[in-house]
């Protein structure tokens, strides 16, 4: 796995990134859905907050105000693989991987801001949500800039953080993965505005 992940082709890095993301959602949609109250982390995650519980006046009003908090998270992403890499795994892996830990958490309870009519234990619905194509974009963005780190530590708990004295930069084979990452969020936070728009007019 850790050559998957570390791959020089794209699609590797990122088949691997999203299959490992899945597994632990379904654990913890699994978990939720047996152990937890029903709304029991509604509103609180970072995303809810600063999205609040209003609805936008208009679809585009409300469709940018989703990707604009998703472009922060984005940016959290960027800055956690740009700091540095832990055993050549960067930082900002494990964003995405929290993420989909936290979504499972959610689907489990029905912690939505706009709940639905019930909670699903695991199944194909998650596809109709626009939150499983959201965190295909987080992942398609880490593993396409998981390149740019700064510093390293060779060796967790064994070695200091190192500065790289040659970092790669972000050159034309790059773009496509970013350029896709933001196409596929833009259409998913489309996706979300239009249902929050419908079921709250």
């Amino acid at each position: 796995m850790k050559k998957l992940l570390l791959s020089e082709k794209l699609i590797n890095r990122f088949l691997s990134l999203y299959g490992i993301g899945l597994v632990l959602l379904l654990i913890a949609w699994t978990i939720a859905y047996h152990f937890f109250p029903e709304g029991a982390l509604r509103g609180s995650s970072a995303a809810s907050r600063l999205a609040g519980e209003e609805v936008s006046s208009s679809l585009t009003a409300e469709f940018f105000r989703i990707f604009s908090v998703n472009l922060l998270f984005g940016g959290l992403i960027y800055a956690f693989n740009f700091a540095i890499k832990i055993n050549r795994f960067p930082l900002g892996y494990m964003i995405p991987l929290v993420w989909f830990l936290l979504y499972g958490l959610i689907l489990g309870t029905d912690s939505f801001t706009f709940g639905l009519p019930e909670r699903t234990g695991p199944s194909f619905s998650v596809l109709q949500r626009s939150g499983i194509y959201e965190l295909a974009a987080y992942t398609l963005f880490a593993v396409s800039t998981f390149h740019i780190s700064r510093f390293e530590i060779k060796q967790l708990f064994k070695t200091n953080p190192e500065k790289i004295e040659t970092p790669e930069k972000t050159s034309s084979k790059h773009y496509p993965g970013i350029l896709i990452a933001v196409l596929i969020l833009i259409l998913a936070n489309l996706r979300e505005a239009l249902m929050v728009t419908h079921i709250h007019p």
